[in-house]
């Protein structure tokens, strides 16, 4: 525990000293096709991107503009769900350090990637996921250490890691079930609720007992007989299937319901959302 706290610390402090010693702009390129590429040589450079996310203020106007160009979630919400995810989405950033490991950081980066929190989290009470107060992007897949790896994302002490590249092709790619921003998050999200003692969201943690015991059977069931939802790496590890069930839920709610309708039925009771009965799912039993 207290290396733990020697880590944080140090990483605090370092953070602090570059974002003093150097002060950098967000490059505004939503309209731009080359936000979400980044150069060669952008792979080389002497120190991070450093971002107070309290210092970046965006605008009502540009989080809706980039949302609405590049997040499907966020386009199929109802006006005053657009507010609350926007109100919501300010406060996450807010809340954040972000280090992009580039020589360009666009304001996408930030946007997106504390957007995809958000829409994990947007029928829970509590949603800034505080423990990780930093958030680490990479232009593409990076080195992981203990074990040495190579990752294209991770969550790690106070630190969520997200490797930009993957991270695009997760929302633009329909026909597969990756999406590595939504499964950081909930990686993050279950940490944050059953590995620390702060933040935790008793709702959240309680009704999680029911994913535990759906989840138990279909994780033994997919290791025996897969029916091609879960990756190997999946029924090897229950977090990995929880994590990759978020995946799924969010990405191909349809195939996870006809196949396991409980496990399904689950998730949208964890999370007090429902992808497949959106907003009907609102008035029901009033």
């Amino acid at each position: 525990m207290i290396i733990w706290a020697i880590v944080i610390i140090l990483t605090i402090t370092a953070i602090w000293y570059l974002t003093r010693s150097k002060k950098q702009t967000l490059t505004d390129s939503t309209d731009v096709p080359v936000h979400d590429k980044i150069a060669q040589e952008d792979a080389y450079i002497d120190r991070p991107l450093v971002y107070n996310g309290n210092e970046l203020e965006f605008s009502i106007e540009v989080l809706h503009a980039v949302l609405s160009k590049h997040f499907q979630f966020y386009n199929r919400l109802l006006d005053i769900d657009r507010e609350k995810f926007i109100s919501r989405l300010k406060k996450f950033i807010d809340n954040k350090i972000f280090v992009i490991h580039a020589k360009k950081g666009y304001r996408e980066m930030p946007i997106l990637i504390s957007a995809s929190a958000i829409q994990l989290t947007f029928g829970l009470r509590k949603y800034l996921l505080s423990h990780f107060n930093i958030i680490q992007i990479f232009p593409e897949a990076f080195v992981g250490l203990e074990p040495f790896r190579i990752l294209i994302g991770n969550v790690t002490g106070n630190t969520i890691n997200i490797a930009w590249k993957q991270f695009l092709e997760g929302y633009k790619n329909k026909y597969d079930m990756q999406n590595v921003g939504l499964h950081e998050m909930a990686h993050a999200l279950y940490y944050q609720n059953f590995e620390t003692e702060l933040y935790i969201d008793k709702d959240f943690k309680d009704s999680f007992q029911q994913f535990n015991a759906i989840g138990e059977k279909v994780y033994h069931v997919e290791k025996v007989v897969t029916i091609g939802l879960y990756s190997e790496y999946a029924i090897k590890d229950f977090q990995e299937f929880w994590a990759e069930s978020i995946e799924i839920y969010f990405k191909s709610p349809d195939r996870l319901q006809m196949h396991y309708p409980d496990l399904y039925k689950a998730l949208c009771d964890i999370l007090k959302q429902d992808p497949l009965n959106y907003p009907n799912h609102l008035f029901q039993g009033e």
